[in-house]
């Protein structure tokens, strides 16, 4: 796989394959949205933060994330390969978060 489409197509064909992909983009008829600028809770086994995804590849099976820290500034990349299974992190929704709060309160 080698753009988003090739991926979303293939986890379209595939579901089972891509269990492990939790991935925040979608489709609408045939435009692929992503929420590139927006905030995440980002959750490492070592770390987590709030996070801004800035964009985002697929190249040779892998993707690659471009977040940068919400506070510091500071960016780095991250990169899954799509056939490896083992746990690396989450990226939840920062507006799902504040929802769940709200509700709660």
């Amino acid at each position: 796989m080698n753009t988003i489409g090739e991926l979303i197509t293939n986890m379209t064909i595939n579901p089972q394959e891509f269990n492990h992909l939790k991935i925040f983009l979608h489709r609408e008829d045939t435009k692929i949205q992503s929420d590139f600028g927006g905030k995440f809770l980002f959750v490492s086994p070592n770390s987590f933060g709030l996070v801004k995804l800035n964009d985002l590849v697929v190249e040779n099976n892998n993707i690659q994330l471009y977040l940068e820290d919400v506070f510091t500034g500071q960016s780095d990349t991250f990169t899954i390969d799509t056939n490896d299974k083992s746990f690396q992190f989450l990226l939840i929704e920062w507006n799902d978060i504040q929802e769940l709060v709200s509700r709660d309160s």
